[in-house]
């Protein structure tokens, strides 16, 4: 039986799984098998730009959650004409967002503002990054991610950019590369 969302959102062993680039929907399948890689994990559909394949790509990636009993969230164009748990907000629309219909929200954030803008829009999660330096993008570090984290305990404050099992200071983090890449 699967966890409730929420409660995994707030669970510290969670991994927030966000799929990485792919050009064929047979690569995505492939590489959706890497979340068998952990026990807790809520999947983020990451769809940066639209494309003619975008029904089929979530048709595909609910099917596979489904199978897997893995929660489904969506960040990619026109994510609210898709049913779907839930939805993850860009730093951007979550200036934009008015009504969450009682739907799971998590949001992209990088400072202080983000934040208090994801709690008031009613998200349940933020991704705060860049955390570690990548990419040539220097990073908050985990002094200041732990600072702003216990600053606003009302919102699960999740660590994201440039981490992974080597550098991680905590149980579960959210990412693209550390799963993404996987070589099984």
């Amino acid at each position: 039986m699967a966890e409730n969302i929420r409660d995994l959102i707030k669970d510290p062993e969670t991994f927030f799984l966000i799929t990485g680039e792919f050009k064929k929907i047979s690569t995505l399948k492939k590489k959706l098998l890497n979340t068998n890689r952990f026990n807790k994990k809520i999947l983020i559909l990451r769809i940066k730009e639209d494309t003619d394949q975008l029904d089929e790509i979530i048709l595909e990636v609910k099917k596979f959650c489904k199978k897997e009993n893995v929660p489904l969230l969506l960040n990619s164009p026109n994510k609210f004409s898709y049913k779907a748990k839930g939805y993850h907000l860009t730093s951007k629309e979550i200036y934009e967002y008015k009504n969450s219909k009682n739907l799971v929200l998590g949001a992209s954030c990088h400072n202080d503002q983000d934040i208090i803008q994801a709690i008031d829009i009613g998200c349940s999660y933020a991704f705060l990054s860049p955390v570690i330096r990548k990419n040539g993008i220097e990073g908050m570090g985990w002094d200041s991610f732990f600072a702003l984290k216990d600053k606003y305990p009302q919102i699960t404050i999740v660590p994201l950019g440039g981490i992974n099992e080597s550098n991680a200071i905590v149980e579960a983090f959210a990412g693209i590369s550390h799963w993404w890449n996987h070589q099984a």
